[in-house]
């Protein structure tokens, strides 16, 4: 439910708005909202013309029918570039790359999101400070992008990194930098 919420939240739409955009389509009468003051909104933002969607309010129906159900996960594009460019580009010292394709990514943090409930920002601050982790080691034995989301084991048992640093995160428990440095005049 949640993922839905946040999906018509992101298209600029309240959940009333929605639920108007809903009815309308399948001809009921909506039911304890101004149904007025949300056909205007709709209008306005291009998703209801004549009190009929418009190609813009039918597409977002049809994503969230295909995409937002009960257990799935959407993954927004523009957090799976964001994710991705946080890796250094490249091949690590393994010789594997350490960017793996978006459409991995988006398949990792399918499950990720379904099998843990952590938010966007703490999955960037997590990753960003395994990063840097590594960058003192020069990225020696540093996972992917992909496998950091999460990696099978040889008992079919899937584990993800990501979620213990997560865990640091919240915890607070952000271990202190040993890099030395002295500043230059």
């Amino acid at each position: 439910m949640l993922q839905l919420f946040e999906y018509i939240e992101d298209n600029g739409l309240t959940p009333n708005q929605y639920y108007l955009l809903w009815s309308i389509h399948h001809k009921r009468i909506p039911k304890h909202i101004n149904g007025n003051l949300e056909l205007k909104s709709l209008i306005a933002d291009g998703f209801v013309k004549d009190k009929v969607l418009t190609a813009k309010g039918l597409e977002l129906l049809d994503i969230v029918n295909k995409e937002v159900k009960p257990g799935t996960v959407v993954v927004k594009t523009f957090d799976v570039e964001s994710y991705i460019n946080i890796f250094p580009s490249g091949k690590l010292p393994s010789g594997k790359p350490s960017r793996v394709n978006k459409k991995n990514i988006e398949e990792a943090f399918k499950w990720f999101f379904k099998n843990y409930d952590y938010d966007w920002d703490t999955v960037v601050k997590a990753t960003q400070m395994y990063i840097d982790e590594y960058e003192l080691k020069k990225y020696m034995y540093m996972r992917n992008s992909q496998y950091f989301i999460r990696k099978q084991n040889t008992d079919k048992t899937w584990e993800s990194e990501l979620a213990n640093y997560c865990e640091i995160v919240l915890s607070g428990d952000e271990p202190e930098s040993n890099h030395f440095s002295e500043k230059v005049v």
